[in-house]
Formats: C-alpha cells, structure tokens, sequence
C-alpha cells in the first residue's frame, strides 16, 4: 500500500508556513491559463527558486544566463544587444507570470516521487517537510554560483574580443 496523504495536505506540508498564500495563488493561476503574478520571483529570480528549492530550475535559469558569453567565446557569435538585455527582462516576466505554477509543478513532482519511493504517510510527511519548504543554503549556494560564472566567464568574454 503507497502512501495516502491528501493532495491538500501535502501541499501545505511542502509549501510550509506559506501555504495560504500560494494556494490562493495557484486557485488564481488556475482561473487564468495559469497565469498569477509573483513579485518574489520577477524581482528575485533565480533566487527565489533557490529559495524554493527548486534547484534544477534555478541550473536551466544558470545554462540560458551563461549562453550569450559562452557563445561568444567559442564561436564569435555574438548576440545583439537588442536581444541579450531583453532576453534577461523577459526571463524575468515569466518568472514573474509563471512562477507560482512553476513553484506547484515542482512540489506536486516531488510529492508524486516521495509517495512512490515511501510506503508510510507519516514518512512521506516527514519528507515532504524536509525537501519542501525554504531554503538559505540554496540562497547562499546561488549568489555564489554566480559569483563564480561571473568570474570564470569574464575571461571568457576578454577572449573573445
């Protein structure tokens, strides 16, 4: 027998302290193509997915934001500037649309993965408070991630010049 929480409940257990907000949020998202505006993750970005723990998502946001100079370096392509500054702007208006559903995919993903891997509700609970939730760390882990594409891909950018 799999583990049987309700969706609800392990919403709220992954979500954390917060759950009202976003439940509001994706009831909204829901009337409107899934579309509910997250002014965390419009003006935070990559953080706030971090934050959130969505941590494949914020090594999609790394991969595209590191696309432009690694072009440029390898093969002299390079991106006009009336593409590359509203390629970022407009990163950040789908995160600002899109990011409470983004958020709701994950958690419902990891709670699909958590309910197959465990057998007792009350173990899933658990896990579900544990990968869910917020994270610092991952806050700390992204600012030096770019800390570090910052200073690796400058040279890259010099290089190509």
């Amino acid at each position: 027998m799999k583990a049987i929480i309700s969706d609800e409940a392990a919403l709220a257990a992954f979500v954390g302290p917060r759950f009202a907000y976003y439940r509001g949020r994706w009831q909204l998202a829901a009337a409107r193509n899934g579309m509910a505006w997250n002014w965390a993750a419009f003006v935070f970005g990559p953080f706030w997915m971090a934050y959130r723990r969505m941590y494949w998502q914020v090594g999609v946001y790394a991969i595209i934001l590191c696309a432009e100079p690694v072009l440029h370096a390898l093969f002299h392509i390079q991106m006009p500037a009336a593409i590359s500054r509203p390629l970022s702007y407009a990163m950040a208006l789908v995160l600002g649309f899109y990011g409470n559903q983004l958020y709701r995919l994950h958690a419902e993903s990891t709670i699909r993965r958590l309910r197959e891997y465990h057998w007792s509700p009350e173990v899933v609970n658990d896990c579900l408070a544990r990968c869910g939730r917020t994270s610092w760390p991952g806050v700390a882990a992204m600012a030096l991630l770019i800390a570090v594409m910052l200073v690796s891909l400058r040279p890259l950018a010099t290089l190509a010049a």
